[in-house]
């Protein structure tokens, strides 16, 4: 067996480590070759160290704080000429500390030359369930702040800060008032800025610059990197794991409900954990029933098409979200939530598609009736422009007399496809199906208007890349429906410009438009940020590509488009984007609930998830069960089974019950 002095000559960081076996920062080491000499406690690694030497006191007791570091073990490291590396000591001579907080939009950013020239000042890194000691400090290398910026802090750094490294003053000592050594466990991103950290931190303890790379495998890792050459069969593996992800972690049952959670938090906790997010929403619900019904299409399973009708009928059982009451305004609306009487538009149209799609793959009428009452009651509160409010609210949008006579009446002007472009979707492939004019009319004017108004006068949502993305559907209907010049016109447009930000590895760059013309753009200030929804970019020209807003939409989107025009182009586009949707699905064994799904945002240059997570519910981690996974997944259940969204399979029944319904009663 070695002895200290033996180990210590091996090792040729000349580094002395105080912390448990499954230290991040240990095992690395130790992976990477190095002989490390790791001890039990403080004292021992500060009376074993060769003078001269570099130790590491690691929090092994985070996120309670570590060692009482008094006068002696300053003493000891002084004596000896050590270089002493502290991580979130309990307490500090001279210096007071207090109890150790959570951040929440703090993110930890460089704030001195002391990284530079590889990690400039201001460089934002995430450092996920930061707890942090309060200490006051001056100087400090990196902090926790609260700062707007995708990779710096663009308005730098605002008065409240908290130091997170900084050095004791008048010794060779650094303290962290955090646990930088969870960096695998923690998640801890961008990957490429923490290596860069850590070989600095490492070359300033041993006091040498041949500190070689470190690496790691992330715990939350991509199916493929950017240029690995994929199997042939990846598309299918991909899908699977997508089914088998769904079944084991987004389905639940309570009695006779059947329905899916709305996903996962973007919040991630100091052991790289993210939080189920339990909102039972129609939307999402729906399409994870789709999901199932495109698993049946393919397996022939009994248990998935079970699973499915199982889930729509909850999706479609009043009163916890449809609206049976033919004397309320509100007859046919479906709940964004459960028993929330809130009615988007596109939410509805969401839950509309899902259900047509999976009921062409049955071949069967079980929820006929109430996708026509849905779509009538979505009809019947849109203008006569074509454009319906983006949510109405029951009651407060029918206070006053209003019912939905008022709606249908009233003029709305809203060029904003992320509102209103699934709705008239679903109205072009209820007309497909059953010929009632009006479901086209009005319709066709509003995509008309739009298209004239494009792009000036578009309001966007988080960003104009998405409000492309999602015009791509009805506008592919359009053609399917009215294959004329203009029409084509418009869709090869829209894709045109759309895949204007496609990069070469298939990622949809996302991109804002005018400030003033966005409902949610980019904070604008420190204070603003983690206060509203938001664009996972801060300005035009980051890297990121959005999946709950842009690419999966666009997905379905070109699909469609290539169904309906058979342009090589377009195909060629949407099989880029498959490919690149395949390499980032999320592999993990560590957390298995996120093993086969597609987070939010997505750094291609980077090659990890990452964003400006601005945005107050739906972060760049977030993990979508409903527009996020279900439509990629669906997508490439269609591809394989060479089918489209656009079916006319029920067409016969479902005409002939509207007309049953239209005639019984008074819906328009």
């Amino acid at each position: 067996m070695d002895t200290i002095e033996n180990s210590v000559k091996k090792n040729a960081l000349r580094i002395i480590l105080k912390c448990d076996e499954d230290n991040d920062l240990y095992r690395i080491l130790v992976n990477s070759g190095y002989d490390c000499l790791r001890c039990e406690n403080a004292y021992d690694a500060l009376n074993e160290a060769p003078e001269g030497s570099g130790v590491l006191i690691l929090a092994d007791e985070y996120p309670c704080a570590g060692i009482e570091f008094g006068h002696e073990l300053l003493e000891k490291a002084v004596s000896k000429k050590l270089r002493i590396y502290l991580e979130y000591p309990a307490s500090l001579p001279g210096i007071e500390t207090g109890e150790p907080y959570c951040t929440q939009w703090e993110r930890t950013v460089v704030s001195s030359d002391f990284f530079a020239p590889s990690l400039e000042k201001n460089l934002i890194l995430n450092q996920h369930g930061c707890w942090v000691l309060p200490v006051k400090a001056d100087s400090p290398h990196l902090v926790a702040a609260r700062v707007a910026g995708y990779h710096k802090a663009v308005f730098g750094l605002p008065a409240e800060i908290s130091p997170v490294l900084f050095e004791l003053p008048g010794y060779d000592v650094l303290v962290a008032a955090s646990k930088l050594s969870q960096f695998v466990t923690g998640r801890y991103g961008p990957v490429y800025a923490w290596k860069i950290l850590w070989k600095r931190l490492l070359g300033w303890l041993a006091q040498t610059d041949s500190i070689p790379d470190l690496s790691w495998k992330p715990v939350v890792g991509l199916q493929a990197e950017r240029d690995e050459k994929l199997h042939e069969d990846i598309e299918n593996k991909t899908l699977q794991k997508s089914f088998d992800w769904f079944r084991e972690n987004i389905i639940y049952s309570m009695d006779w409900k059947r329905g899916a959670i709305e996903g996962f938090n973007s919040g991630i906790d100091y052991q790289g954990r993210q939080m189920r997010r339990i909102c039972i929403r129609g939307d999402c619900t729906a399409e994870t029933g789709m999901v199932f019904s495109y698993d049946w299409a393919l397996s022939h399973n009994p248990e998935s098409r079970q699973l499915a009708t199982q889930i729509f009928d909850y999706v479609w059982s009043a009163p916890d979200f449809f609206q049976d009451n033919p004397d309320s305004p509100v007859y046919g609306l479906n709940n964004w939530t459960e028993r929330n009487p809130v009615f988007y538009g596109d939410d509805n149209a969401n839950v509309i598609l899902s259900t047509i799609a999976a009921q062409s793959l049955f071949k069967n009428d079980r929820w006929n009736e109430k996708i026509i009452k849905c779509l009538i009651a979505n009809l019947r509160t849109t203008g006569p422009l074509g454009f319906r409010e983006s949510s109405l609210k029951y009651p407060d949008s029918f206070a006053d007399g209003r019912g939905w006579q008022y709606y249908r009446d009233t003029e709305v002007i809203e060029y904003a496809p992320h509102y209103q472009a699934y709705l008239w979707a679903a109205n072009l492939w209820a007309y497909a199906l059953t010929g009632y004019e009006e479901f086209f009319k009005n319709t066709k004017n509003a995509i008309k208007m739009t298209m004239e108004a494009y792009p000036e006068n578009w309001r966007w949502t988080n960003g104009i890349t998405q409000e492309m993305a999602r015009m791509l559907l009805p506008l592919a209907f359009l053609v399917r429906i009215e294959d004329t010049p203009e029409h084509r016109g418009w869709l090869n447009l829209m894709a045109e410009n759309l895949l204007e930000q496609m990069q070469p590895c298939g990622a949809i760059c996302e991109k804002i438009g005018r400030i003033e013309n966005g409902n949610y753009p980019p904070p604008q200030s420190n204070d603003t940020y983690g206060v509203n929804e938001a664009s996972l970019i801060q300005e035009n020209g980051d890297t990121v590509c959005d999946l709950l807003y842009t690419a999966n939409f666009a997905f379905l989107g070109l699909h469609e488009a290539a169904e309906a025009t058979g342009d090589a182009k377009l195909k060629q586009a949407e099989n880029r984007l498959a490919e690149f949707l395949c390499r980032i699905q999320v592999c993990s064994s560590a957390h298995p609930y996120l093993d086969g799904a597609w987070m939010r945002g997505f750094d291609y240059e980077l090659w990890e998830y990452w964003g400006s997570s601005a945005d107050i519910g739906w972060g760049a981690w977030c993990v979508e069960s409903g527009w996020t996974n279900s439509w990629i997944a669906s997508v490439m259940a269609m591809r394989r089974l060479g089918k489209s969204l656009f079916d006319l399979t029920i067409s016969k029944q479902f005409k002939s019950q509207l007309h049953e319904i239209l005639g019984n009663e008074k819906l328009y």
